[in-house]
């Protein structure tokens, strides 16, 4: 049985993308599949994948020295023939995992350069550095991996000139028979969940909750620093919203399957003008439509598909607006939904893109194999 290994350093070990899409996708057809995490929780078993924990550091700094160092010692004493990782902070060790004769392959996210420049934490000379020097790493390391995987298909030109061997596998739905999922809340809600920050428009969500007219709160849910929670707690939407703190996998599902309507309000930084984002395919997995941005692929994106509204995301008057329209409109927000649904079913589905990950994994052995008989042959 191949053996394969995906480590992460940063993500949960129940990351959407990383353990529910990919490692089960390979699990299912017969890999043997490990996952190497770092968030202190312990050793797993679960569906047949082996989760091995690392411990967590206390800090970002000790994560980045010493948690990663932690998570190479743990994947060389594997010895699988196929490494997949997915965070930055482990482009290092992918290139030593390479030099010990394994195939190794790295899942780019996310465009890290330019989301560097959105962390407002790091003053700006040293943020600029980082991401320059970070950009210089891609180019000197890229083409050692065996392949890279991209989420987004503007992504593409950039990254397949260093390294020829690139797949793009996005971040599409499952399309299996979703169950019956019981009404969290008697009354009706927005829901939005994942990383909450002023990019990815928190404050605009908020702010528009205090001009919306109809019987409706704002559910979000992930990570947020207390200072920010701070920050948006004093804003007059806050009124109606409600913070559920993190959520499991099945919860937020649950959350998205009883929303009245998706809402994604990116502002127009870094990568956000992109518009194939996991919430979106949530939504419309669901049937929900979806307000969101008129800039970037997002319009283009709502064109093709009509499962939505655009907005302004800075007009707070206006995306109140739209949410009390489809409230009130129910043959709108029906009709928006299902077309939503129908390109999942039709185009948007993660079985199309598991069977891009496992060709990819499949040639990778094969060359591998070839690689061997030519050396036995020379012997």
């Amino acid at each position: 049985m191949v053996k394969v290994c995906h480590l992460t350093s940063v993500h949960p070990r129940y990351d959407a993308r990383i353990y529910y899409k990919e490692c089960k996708s390979l699990q299912e057809v017969g890999f043997e599949v490990t996952l190497i995490v770092a968030d202190g929780l312990g050793n797993e078993f679960k569906e047949g994948i082996q989760i091995l924990d690392v411990g967590k550091r206390k800090n970002k700094l000790k994560r980045f020295f010493f948690g990663t160092r932690d998570v190479y010692k743990k994947a060389i004493s594997l010895n699988a023939d196929i490494y997949h990782f997915h965070d930055p902070e482990l482009i290092w060790f992918g290139v030593l995992l390479r030099k010990k004769n394994a195939k190794v392959i790295y899942d780019i996210h996310e465009d890290y350069y330019k989301q560097i420049f959105l962390k407002k934490e790091i003053i700006f000379p040293i943020r600029w550095t980082i991401a320059k020097s970070y950009k210089l790493l891609e180019v000197l390391l890229f083409h050692f991996y065996s392949a890279l995987i991209v989420p987004q298909p503007s992504m593409i030109s950039a990254y397949r000139r260093l390294n020829k061997n690139l797949e793009l596998i996005c971040n599409f739905v499952s399309i299996k028979p979703i169950n019956k999922i019981e009404q969290i809340y008697p009354y009706p809600y927005i829901y939005h969940g994942g990383g909450l920050s002023k990019e990815r428009g928190l404050l605009n969500m908020i702010n528009s909750m205090e001009f919306v007219k109809t019987d409706i709160i704002l559910i979000i849910a992930g990570s947020i620093s207390n200072i920010l929670l701070n920050e948006v707690k004093n804003l007059k939407g806050w009124e109606r919203v409600k913070y559920v703190g993190l959520l499991s996998h099945e919860e937020s599902m649950s959350y998205y399957a009883n929303s009245e309507m998706g809402l994604i309000l990116y502002n127009n930084v870094g990568q956000y003008y992109l518009s194939y984002s996991i919430k979106l395919f949530e939504y419309m997995r669901y049937g929900k439509p979806v307000i969101m941005p008129d800039f970037g692929e997002w319009v283009k994106f709502n064109a093709k598909n009509n499962c939505g509204i655009n907005v302004n995301v800075n007009n707070p008057m206006s995306v109140a607006k739209q949410i009390d329209m489809l409230m009130e409109k129910n043959e709108v927000k029906e009709h928006l939904g299902n077309n939503g649904k129908q390109s999942i079913e039709k185009e948007y589905n993660w079985p199309s893109e598991a069977k891009k990950l496992v060709n990819l994994y499949n040639n990778l052995i094969e060359t591998n194999l070839s690689s061997n008989r030519k050396s036995n042959e020379n012997l």
